[in-house]
């Protein structure tokens, strides 16, 4: 254990301070294990390791899912989702909130990451909040809080990642996020409609009739189309994630070039372009954490972390709190793809043996309290998003934002306990026993 600490904990820890890319960090971290700990582990495991994971059929879904993304940002759809937003939910008191709200859904639909969602919507949203009485602050929290819905609505990349490296079923994990994707969309619409009783925010937008309803739904309906086409096909076995992706990548460039005639070859390239350089980053890491897990493995450290943990405590609840603390101390200050990828392998004995989650029940758990660690004060990276959009200060964003940080905890706790939650839909397809 000490050699782990001296050689793997303290360099990757020095790396990190340094600001090194993650996965460039857990390279040279187990590297610099192997060189100098005299360990057993032979140091060809890095290149076996390295191409192993990535050799994946799960993981085939990830670049088609980030390419239909990537197609769909250059459709030039945001006014479209966010009037058709409007329309749906903008005379319900909190007006732009529920909006908010509602496009973040359509986003995550579209993009599957928080940072992305928070990054697309914030410039449309937060000013239209402010021009409708919301504190600036106030509008960014808002924003923030609904981005972390991204991460979890298929096509969900961090679910398919999770599910190739922990070899839970892809399917069951996007079909397990629909309802605590749900019930966070409901809580923060709660939250926005009291807020705005109580203190006046908001403007009550008129409804427009079902004409105008009717239209927006024809001008962004075909994008909306994309993930109820992959939860069809998943939910009735149709096909799996992989072929759901590539489906999703040509009804998406059919409906770029067609529908919406906004794609052209120069976009496509870009599209590309990104998929390559995204797919890329996620892979690299996703190697390079299986190189650092197998030394954490090697060395039973999973286990004892639990028999530690277990030791502290008999309660379950506690113990669940316990890796609630952890998602939130090391969330604030890495990438929660990178976080998951390292930490699931470590936290999957102590809440599936430990807690007795099921798999696709602890990938949701995982993911959602990561998310929740980006979101959280003092240095969540949603935070350093949302607040120069806002032209306001991170303290004030922090403060905010803690009201519906609260829900959202309180949502994955509610996972933790009640296993339907995340396991539901993903038994109504025959995914579960």
């Amino acid at each position: 254990m000490l050699a782990l600490g001296l050689y793997l904990a303290l360099p990757f820890f020095v790396l990190l301070v340094l600001n090194v890319p993650v996965a460039f960090n857990l390279i040279l971290a187990s590297a610099c294990f192997l060189a100098f700990s005299g360990t057993r582990i032979p140091a060809m495991m890095v290149p076996n390791d390295m191409f192993g994971s990535i050799d994946s059929v799960s993981l085939l879904a990830l670049p088609t899912f980030v390419l239909a993304g990537e197609l769909l940002n250059r459709c030039e759809l945001t006014g479209k989702l966010t009037t058709l937003a409007l329309r749906v939910v903008g005379w319900v008191p909190g007006g732009l909130a529920h909006v908010s709200v509602v496009t973040a859904i359509f986003f995550g639909g579209i993009n599957g990451s928080a940072i992305a969602d928070a990054a697309s919507i914030g410039p449309i949203m937060i000013p239209g909040l402010v021009r409708e009485r919301y504190p600036r602050h106030v509008a960014a929290a808002i924003v923030a809080a609904a981005a972390v819905i991204g991460a979890i609505v298929p096509p969900s990349i961090p679910l398919v990642i999770i599910g190739g490296q922990l070899e839970i079923s892809v399917s069951g994990l996007l079909l397990g996020g629909l309802v605590p994707a749900g019930l966070i969309a409901l809580l923060l619409m709660i939250a926005a409609f009291v807020s705005a009783c109580w203190k006046g925010y908001g403007s009550v937008h008129r409804f427009e009739g079902f004409g105008p309803l009717a239209a927006s739904f024809l001008d962004a309906g075909p994008a909306l189309l994309i993930p109820i086409l992959i939860v069809g096909g998943l939910l009735f076995g149709i096909f799996s994630p992989s072929e759901a992706g590539t489906v999703a990548v040509v009804y998406t460039l059919l409906i770029g070039a067609f529908y919406y005639r906004s794609l052209n070859l120069g976009k496509l390239a870009a599209a590309l372009d990104g998929t390559a350089r995204v797919t890329a980053n996620a892979l690299l890491i996703v190697g390079a954490a299986m190189v650092f897990g197998h030394i954490v493995t090697f060395y039973q450290l999973p286990q004892i972390v639990l028999s530690l943990m277990t030791s502290l405590t008999d309660s379950r609840m506690l113990l669940m709190l316990l890796v609630v603390l952890l998602f939130i101390i090391v969330g604030m200050f890495m990438d929660p793809v990178a976080n998951m990828i390292i930490l699931g392998p470590l936290l999957m004995p102590i809440c599936v043996q430990g807690l007795g989650m099921h798999p696709i029940q602890f990938g949701e758990f995982l993911m959602l309290g990561l998310l929740l660690g980006i979101l959280h004060p003092p240095i969540g990276l949603l935070l350093f998003v949302v607040a120069p959009i806002a032209d306001t200060s991170i303290e004030r964003v922090a403060l905010a934002v803690l009201p519906y940080l609260a829900l959202e905890m309180l949502v994955l706790l509610l996972i933790g306990i009640f296993p339907e939650i995340s396991l539901a839909i993903p038994r109504l397809a025959g995914l579960v026993r």
